[in-house]
């Protein structure tokens, strides 16, 4: 018997696939905009360890709450992965990744992106320091937790005029949501419910949604590493004050350290407390430094049916254009956030393979794309605001709302979480 190695007839059909592959243009945006159209863009992308399979990642953590005294674990869940069920892990969740979407606008708007730069916010003005104007800093709509509806704006002081505006934006709902669009899109394109007030509130489903998962290297048992690496102090590897002494640097650390960390310290007057002396190392279940996984996941989703819901009072057209605007930024924002795979500390990946997109043309038929890259990204943008201009009436030139925070916020500011407290 004659065994053939076909590994070279299966990359030249990839290398043919590729070639009939073709890019996401403009044109399909606009069918997707229309009654009917494609239901959603997804976008899989392989991902793996950078010092490889045989390195530990760190997934993000959760605490188990307040009865189990806030313990971080990691989320475990099973999936039907490749038709099997597998146990996983979750490395980043829907809302990390909408965030890492938004962390990319941050930076293209920092740069000057033709675009971002100029589309409308609301940005929210507080003096860190009462008083002192070096200390002024700034945070836009697209920063803030809860975009446009986020406390920080909502107990913030307006003009008249921008207060009318944000009170019609607040009023909008998915049959108009052409005041929210007027000064904040990125509202309308991550999503947002207005949940603190008591009636009429606002509640724009997200576009976007996006995850990233691991298999786990052992499938009989969730089985993270437990451990943390030690500290060494050049000066001293134990410092241990007396009451007097810690009384005395407590003083110096007053206001610039949490609380109830001071008052730990000033008890038992122990330097570790306060960061200082030399840490062994510790295998504390606490402590935990990653799991071994067998394969990543990233996966995108737009929803172009959730986009279809929304409606802006410009008419069949222009409601067309503005969803197709959104879409095109959600996009670039994706193949941005792509660009700069950054999850956390111990967590370093790399990219596997090619992300797979995939258009859906209904009735399980579909388009597999080619990657988009920053450059057709952003054309495709520019392509989509031109139109959006012409038939909605568009015009995104950089309007501001500034709001002057309430000094409150700031006096009541503390690094702790407040599950912490």
């Amino acid at each position: 018997m004659v065994h053939y190695d076909d590994s070279e007839s299966t990359s030249l059909q990839h290398v043919e696939k590729r070639a009939m592959m073709r890019k996401l243009t403009l044109q399909d945006l606009n069918e997707a905009a229309k009654i009917g159209g494609s239901n959603a863009l997804t976008e899989v992308t392989s991902l793996a360890p950078a010092a490889g399979m045989d390195g530990i990642i760190a997934p993000s953590k959760y605490n188990t709450g307040k009865s189990a005294g806030n313990a971080p674990t990691y989320v475990y869940e099973k999936r039907c992965v490749n038709g099997e069920c597998k146990t996983t892990v979750l490395i980043d969740s829907r809302t990390s990744q909408a965030n890492r979407l938004e962390d990319y606008i941050i930076r293209a708007i920092e740069i000057g992106h033709p675009i971002f730069s100029k589309m409308p916010r609301i940005r929210v003005r507080y003096e860190m320091i009462p008083g002192d104007e070096s200390s002024v800093r700034y945070f836009d709509d697209v920063q803030l937790p809860h975009r446009a509806v986020d406390a920080h704006i909502r107990i913030a002081e307006f003009s008249e005029s921008d207060k009318s505006a944000y009170v019609a934006a607040r009023n909008s709902n998915m049959k108009d949501l052409s005041a929210m669009l007027d000064i904040s899109p990125v509202t309308v394109m991550f999503g947002c419910w207005d949940s603190t007030r008591n009636k009429n509130q606002l509640r724009i489903p997200a576009s976007f949604n996006g995850e990233i998962y691991a298999v786990l290297a052992d499938q009989t048992e969730e089985s993270p590493v437990h451990r943390a690496g030690a500290r060494v102090d050049p000066v001293a590897a134990g410092v241990h004050f007396t009451k007097k002494a810690a009384n005395e640097v407590a003083v110096h650390l007053k206001g610039s350290m949490r609380e109830e960390k001071l008052k730990e310290f000033m008890k038992d007057g122990k330097g570790a407390t306060i960061v200082i002396g030399a840490l062994p190392p510790s295998t504390e279940e606490k402590n935990l430094d990653g799991i071994a996984v067998r394969s990543i996941t990233r996966t995108h989703i737009l929803s172009f049916s959730m986009l279809r819901a929304m409606h802006f009072g410009r008419g069949v057209e222009g409601d067309e254009a503005i969803r197709v605007l959104l879409a095109a930024a959600l996009i670039n924002a994706m193949v941005g956030s792509n660009a700069e795979l950054h999850l956390r500390a111990n967590c370093f990946l790399v990219e596997a393979d090619e992300p797979k997109t995939v258009l859906d043309r209904r009735g399980g038929k579909h388009d597999d794309l080619e990657m988009l890259t920053l450059e057709d990204a952003d054309e495709l943008l520019a392509q989509a605001y031109a139109q959006a201009q012409e038939k909605a009436g568009i015009d995104w030139h950089g309007q501001i709302i500034t709001v002057q925070g309430d000094p409150a916020v700031i006096e009541s500011a503390s690094a702790a979480d407040d599950d912490d407290k």
